[in-house]
């Protein structure tokens, strides 16, 4: 597996991996339709903030995005293809992502969970730090984990 920067032109391939990643979740065609626009970075964020990809065997298999902007620091985005899920991408994106930002003198990320992923960024390293309401058609009382992840 190798990492490295992820380039403006891959904007389509990436949101059709954040997509198919967040479906394997069992969400509705209905519910991704809202969430298309937010699953994905945009052209111009990948120019502006670290995005790095995981390929393997020449295929993106996964990718990351951080918001330098947020205060704190923020994942904006961490997607595993699903035909790679289970192989270590997440945990070897998680990991380059930390030591890039520690790098930067960053201490922590704040991550914004996917319910789902919630055990995966504990098992990270991160801690909860508390949840944002997430409601959506058929779970009136789903939430977003917030979590904090040290870079250290």
């Amino acid at each position: 597996m190798q990492i490295r920067p992820v380039h403006p032109e891959e904007v389509a391939a990436l949101a059709k991996i954040a997509l198919a990643s967040k479906a394997s979740w069992g969400y509705s065609d209905a519910q991704l339709a809202l969430w298309r626009e937010d699953l994905s970075p945009s052209a111009e964020s990948i120019l502006q903030q670290p995005t790095f990809a995981a390929e393997i065997d020449g295929a993106v298999a996964g990718f990351y995005q951080i918001n330098l902007s947020a205060e704190p620091v923020e994942l904006d985005h961490l997607w595993v293809d699903p035909r790679f899920m289970r192989q270590g991408v997440g945990r070897a994106l998680i990991s380059h992502a930390t030591a890039t930002m520690a790098q930067r003198g960053i201490a922590q990320l704040l991550i914004d969970s996917e319910p789902h992923a919630e055990a995966f960024y504990l098992a990270m390293g991160a801690m909860r730090i508390g949840e944002r309401a997430a409601p959506i058609v058929g779970e009136p009382l789903r939430i977003r984990p917030q979590l904090r992840l040290a870079t250290g």
